[in-house]
């Protein structure tokens, strides 16, 4: 009797286990229904069977460019996303079917030729936007709603993410709210805003350049104070929640200029190069070093040129105001050498982009120009 009724517990037992997982399973599922689907993917290419198609755009006016390597690059343009295979020889329409802006000069973000983001902005609404993300060199893109319009952005890796967005600047003064994905743009966390009567560790005060990060807790804002012998540099140790100034000491020469700071650049080991712009009765530009990580700055020699710039590695740079002279170090800035380009856009250069000391491209209002010197002479592509 007492083995028969044992049984008819285990039975019992077993029959409210099975029970309470398939109800289980059953929440599951409702819950999982009724997450919001607002991503989807959408095909840039035309598809027959298993061949894929993408239009050739002859000579587009491309208003940016990010190069890969000597071949491979993304554009953009009026209406378009493009890529391309041939150094800029020709280029791809890869423009998502459902991009309802314009992203000739949305936000962009480029890891390799396969994975890229692009950030347009709702024209009617600018404090939201929508994120398109591509992991196939453009064939297709998934999108995401975001809850920030124009923003700055950046990408550590495929899922690591970040940016900043301008909530409206006067007198010198700029707010600004930080957010932060995990999970390549699908969500984003707001983990710092700027509101009234909230006195917060990254000051109001400042025009913010932009911001990047060494790794997913580590971060820095540069931007600009009219204020004499002051580096504006904020950094973070949390993720963006909390800020401190990193104080700078003014290269030699240029005690009582004015600086403006962009986002510093990282690289392997720990290195990395932030870019300051000088003004005073001769302005220059100068580049500090870090070897630990962003721990400790180093001012390396100042150029007495503020134009563009393209960082290839730690130690190569190319800076160029489209004038008479192309400036380039190959130490991180404690040297530069410059040399005459047979070709001067003055102040219509819009861009310039290396991928080697030689190899580099220049897009003015006139077109896209490629150099294999250094920037000693250029020919313009598509002609």
């Amino acid at each position: 009797m007492k083995f028969a009724l044992k049984n008819w517990i285990l039975f019992l037992a077993t029959i409210l286990l099975l029970s309470a997982c398939v109800q289980s399973q059953e929440n599951f599922a409702e819950r999982v229904s009724e997450i919001p689907l607002d991503e989807e993917q959408l095909p840039a290419a035309t598809s027959t069977g298993e061949e894929i198609t993408l239009e050739t755009v002859p000579f587009p006016a491309l208003t940016k460019i990010e190069m890969i390597d000597a071949e491979n690059g993304w554009g953009q343009a009026e209406g378009m996303i493009l890529r391309t295979e041939d150094g800029g020889e020709s280029w791809l329409d890869v423009t998502p079917e459902k991009a309802y802006n314009d992203p000739a000069y949305a936000e962009s973000v480029f890891l390799d030729e396969k994975t890229g983001w692009v950030l347009i902005e709702d024209i009617d609404s600018p404090t939201v936007g929508t994120i398109f993300r591509t992991t196939d060199g453009g064939l297709n893109w998934r999108w995401r709603n975001t809850p920030f319009g124009r923003s700055d952005i950046g990408f550590l890796d495929s899922d690591n993410g970040y940016g900043l967005t301008d909530l409206g600047a006067a007198a010198g003064s700029m707010g600004v709210s930080i957010w932060q994905t995990i999970n390549g743009g699908g969500d984003y966390n707001r983990v710092f805003l700027h509101e009234p009567g909230f006195d917060d560790s990254l000051p109001f005060n400042g025009i913010k350049n932009g911001i990047s990060f060494f790794d997913p807790e580590n971060g820095w804002v540069g931007g600009s104070t009219p204020q004499d012998g002051f580096i504006w540099l904020y950094r973070t140790r949390d993720g963006g929640f909390s800020w401190e100034l990193q104080d700078l000491p003014m290269p030699a020469s240029y005690e009582l200029a004015q600086a403006s700071v962009d986002a510093p650049f990282f690289f392997d080991s720990g290195q990395g190069l932030l870019p300051v712009h000088l003004r005073a009765e001769e302005s220059a530009t100068v580049f500090y070093r870090t070897i630990d990580g962003g721990e400790t700055w180093f001012a390396a020699s100042p150029v007495a040129v503020r134009g563009k710039y393209t960082i290839i590695s730690a130690k190569e740079i190319i800076l160029w105001d489209g004038a008479s002279s192309v400036y380039s170090t190959l130490d991180g800035g404690e040297n530069w050498v410059s040399s005459t380009p047979n070709w001067n856009p003055s102040d219509t250069l819009r861009e310039l982009d290396f991928v080697s000391a030689m190899r580099g491209w220049a897009l003015s209002e006139k077109g896209l120009y490629r150099t294999d010197d250094g920037g000693a002479s250029w020919e313009k592509l598509g002609e």
